[in-house]
Order: structure tokens, then sequence, then C-alpha cells
């Protein structure tokens, strides 16, 4: 039983009038009259000395129908409940509208212009509070009325079909929100498409340029033919990029041909909605296993790393773009895994003295970041091709920084400690808050960042520093920071929560950082410093419980820079 049974109910109510093969209609789109094909309202220039009447009569109907349907195209939201007239004149338009050819070629985007109920005619057109359009549905002989509830909100501002020869997909725009409903193409029949839906899910703005998604509480696969429907292609005038067609519960649609902004050229699907059909439809759920780590890092000659992921993270799919991108670079990438349940671990800390204190130590509060590190390091030197073990860098995200410098100075033995060579941190809290600042009491480490600073203070390792504890060990540090969100106390979720975590963490709030950490924070004396304009602190936001991060779809973060810092590893 889905977890949600009222919104469950709801939409397979829609689901018979989405087979029909179409996005919800809507009574608001006002940038619809953007998007569509441009086109003149003449005949083509056959003169009319050569033509038959029948040809005249087809060429005049052919134009009226243009001149209606382009009338339609500047409205400012989807027809959907019509009066008589309109529904005489579409039905006109729509039959007017010339024959299309066999299989026509309708890959690309559409919008949706107008929806005809099967007994719009009749004045009839489907309503949620209707008891007609109940009983027509209840007999098979209309679409559902559960339809209205979408078509009929003021927050809807686009519909958009997106065809390929594989994917039948629907795009509802809210005002900010965009619910996608991806279908599988099964079959074409001349100029007819079925198609079965497969799954959906909500795209959401949310912080730093990036999107949510969030899953469509529906089980498609549980609908049978319920979740099938076919859309027949009726009329296509190529030259302006109309389109009619029926669908299985006999509604009609009007579409037209979406194009680029100011050009004929057609339209691409947005990134945004590729790259969330890409997550959902290839969800990583597992990591590497060590063999698929092995061979997918076998043949590189570059210097390995050892990847320290940021608070919650490690899970699996957080690093695997990156990890791609510096593999593609030549660096074999080992990974420290943590799972969801080992990071739950850090809530006995919770309720210790030491806690209450502040006086928390990295090597009894996380020592399963510690092992998880051990671990990735064991894994790279079983997988040396020549016998000898190899030199490495630490690449470290946010707190992953800072542990991996507590793990250098108390966990590392000294041959691993002398084979690190370079150590390079993503966007880390490296310090802790001022102790005269207001918020030094309410330290968010509970005394952690304090004692590694006190204890292996700034580039540590460094070939500079005279007073560490080991003179084989030279390591090259790099700091790479963004100063691409300024903190603001102001109605917008990005300065907002910028202004607390920088306060929170530096006593400051109105600086700028990458989101979380504020830019000075960021950097260690002693290391090199590489601070970028125009990134955020992370693409994922963490979830502490569950055994997946929730992804941000579109978020630019340290990762899609990497050309700006590959050199330091």
């Amino acid at each position: 039983m889905s977890p949600f049974p009222c919104i469950t109910l709801l939409v397979v109510g829609l689901l018979p009038q989405f087979s029909v093969g179409f996005v919800p209609s809507t009574s608001s789109f006002s940038s619809l009259s953007h998007h569509h094909h441009q086109f003149n309202d003449v005949v083509e220039p056959t003169s009319s000395l050569w033509m038959s009447t029948e040809e005249v009569e087809t060429a005049v109907d052919v134009n009226m129908a243009r001149s209606i349907l382009k009338e339609l195209a500047q409205a400012e939201s989807t027809q959907t409940k019509l009066s008589l007239d309109q529904v005489k004149d579409y039905q006109k338009a729509i039959a007017n509208l010339p024959p299309p050819p066999d299989s026509l070629d309708v890959d690309g985007g559409w919008d949706l212009l107008a929806t005809i109920s099967p007994k719009a005619e009749e004045g009839d057109n489907v309503d949620f509070f209707d008891l007609n359009s109940w009983k027509n549905y209840i007999a098979g002989d209309g679409p559902s009325p559960f339809q209205s509830l979408v078509t009929g909100s003021s927050r809807v501002k686009g519909l958009a079909q997106w065809l390929t020869p594989k994917d039948f997909d629907n795009v509802v725009s809210f005002s900010d929100v965009s619910l996608v409903l991806k279908a599988d193409l099964e079959n074409i029949e001349n100029n007819k498409r079925v198609f079965r839906f497969r799954r959906g899910f909500f795209v959401i703005p949310f912080v730093w340029g990036g999107s949510l998604t969030l899953p469509y509480p529906v089980p498609f696969n549980l609908l049978g033919d319920r979740a099938i429907g076919w859309l027949d292609t009726t009329g296509y005038d190529e030259s302006t990029g109309f389109r009619a067609a029926l669908g299985n519960k006999g509604t009609q649609f009007i579409f037209q041909r979406k194009t680029k902004e100011g050009s004929d050229e057609p339209a691409e699907i947005p990134d945004l909605i590729i790259q969330a059909s890409e997550m959902y439809s290839s969800p990583i759920t597992k990591h590497e296993t060590d063999e698929e780590e092995r061979q997918l890092n076998a043949g590189m000659t570059k210097r390995p790393i050892i990847l320290c992921p940021q608070q919650f993270g490690g899970k699996p799919g957080d690093y695997t773009a990156l990890t791609a991108a510096l593999r593609a670079k030549g660096h074999p990438v080992y990974l420290a895994r943590i799972s969801a349940l080992q990071w739950l671990s850090i809530v006995k800390s919770a309720v210790t003295k030491a806690y209450f204190e502040g006086t928390l130590e990295p090597s009894k509060t996380l020592p399963f970041y510690n092992n998880a590190i051990n671990e990735a390091v064991a894994r790279m030197d079983g997988n040396s091709e020549n016998g000898s073990l190899p030199e490495f860098s630490l690449l470290s995200h946010s707190i992953g920084g800072w542990v991996s410098r507590a793990w250098l100075g108390e966990v590392a033995s000294e041959n691993v400690k002398e084979r690190c060579i370079k150590y390079v941190s993503l966007g880390t809290p490296h310090a802790e808050p001022p102790a005269d600042s207001l918020v030094a009491k309410v330290d968010q480490t509970r005394g952690l960042l304090k004692y590694i600073n006190d204890r292996f203070p700034g580039a540590y390792y460094s070939p500079d520093n005279n007073d560490k504890d080991d003179e084989k060990c030279n390591i090259e540090y790099t700091c790479v920071a963004s100063n691409g969100v300024p903190g603001k106390l102001e109605f917008q979720l990005d300065s907002i929560l910028a202004f607390a975590s920088y306060f929170a963490l530096s006593g400051q709030g109105d600086v700028k950082g990458d989101g979380i950490t504020p830019t000075k924070g960021a950097l260690l004396d002693g290391a090199n410093s590489i601070v970028l304009e125009d990134v955020c602190h992370a693409d994922v936001l963490p979830n502490p419980i569950g055994g997946r991060n929730a992804k941000l779809i579109g978020c630019s973060w340290y990762a899609d820079k990497l050309d700006e810092w590959i050199d330091a590893l």
C-alpha cells in the first residue's frame, strides 16, 4: 500500500486522462507564447490561377485553421474549459488542418495549447465537481474528473510533451516546481504512439541553484493496463507547427512544436529534466565492489587519491561524478566508504561529559571515519601492481578535511604518513570559532576542531614546518575555498542559510563563502590557497538516516571546477 493513500487515489484517478497521451492542461500558461513556432497567416505563394476550385477551398480552409490556432497560441493559458463557440472554432480548425503524412516524425518538444473533452459540444466540460463528468468517467466514456484539479490550478504555468524514439514524457511546470511523468514508448502504429507510464518525480528548486527531486508516490508498475494510453496524430501543419491529436479516451488535443526563443529551430529538452531523468532511470544504490574499484583504477599512472567525504557523506552516489572525472585525468581513486549506520554512531558522544564540556577528541568520537580511511588505503596498497607501496594524495571535502588532518596526526602509521605527498581540502571549515566570539561556547564540533588545531596547527606536515613530529613527512597542503555565496539577513534561502552557517563557524555572518564554510575559515596557515568565485559547498544534501543522500541537480560545486585545482593533487 502506498504511504500516501490520498495522493495515490488522486493520481490513479488522473492516469486515465494522462494515458490519452498528454500532460494535464492548465489555466495559467503565461510563458507559452514565447516558445511557439513563428508563422504567417498567408497561404503558400501558389497562384490561384493554377489551382482547382477544390484546391483553392482547401487552401482557404487551412488558412482559416491557422488564423484560429494562431489566436489560440497567443493566449496566456491552455484552453480547457471551453465555451460552445470555442469548441466549434477549435474543432473546425482541427478538421481543416492538413492530414499528417504517414509516420510523421513528432520527436521533440510540444506545447499543449488546448484540450477538447469528448462531450464538449454538449457543453459538458470535464469538471471535478460535475456529476456528469463522474458518470462519463465511471461508464468509461470520458476522462477522469480529477484532471480538472490540475488543469484548473492557477499555479500551473506550462505544459509540455517531450517525445523520443524511446520516451513519451510529460512535464507540468508550476510556478517553480516541475512534475515529470515519464513513460516508455511501447509501439508506433503509423501516427499512433502507444506508451506506458513508468515513474514520476517532482523537481523542486532548493539551495545554491540546485533542485531536489522527490518521487511521485504512485506504484505505476501495479496499475496494469491503466498505465497504458495512446495518442494518434490526426492533423499537422508543417509551416506553423500546429498538430492535432486524438487520445484513447476521446479527448482532442492541440499542440504546437516547441522552438528556441526567437528561432524556428526545434527546442531542446531542459538539462535539468535530462539530469533528473537520468538519475531516476539509473539510481546509484551501491558502492563499487572492491573488484570493480580495482578494475576501474587499473592501468592509471598518476598518483592515487584517497577521498575523504563530508559529514554524513561517503554513501553510494555522493562522489560518483568526481571520482569518474579524477579517473579520466589518470588518477586512481579510493573512497572512504561510510554507511548511514556508522554515521549515526556519533550519537553516543552526545551524552558524554566531553560533549557538554566541549572537549571531544577525534579518535574517540569518529573511529569509524578513521577506519574508513584506513580501509581505503589498504585497498589502494592491495592493488599496487609492481609490489611497491604507492605515494598518494589526500583529497577531502568539508569536515573530511579536518578529520583527515587528525587521521594523519594520530592514526596513520609512519610509513603511510610518509607516502602522503599532497593534501587538498574542499570547503573544509578548518577554523574553530574565535575564543572571544558569541558562538565560542556553542562550538558545533564540541571541541573537535580546537583539539586538532591545538595539536596539528595549519599545514602541520609541510616541509616548511620545523615543529612537526615527523621530519620524514613532507606534505604539500592546498585549501580550496569559495566566495560564491554571500551571507545576508534577507528573505532568500541561500543568503539566510549562509549567514547562519558563517556566524556559527566564525562569529560573523555577513561574509562570503561557499554557502556553508566562510572563505577565510576554509584556509590553513602555511597552505596554498585557491579561492573560486562561483561554486557552492556540495551537490548533495546530507541525509543522516538514509542510505543515500539527496542529490542537488544543477548545483555547481567544487568538483565542477576540477581543472582549477587538479594540479594540486
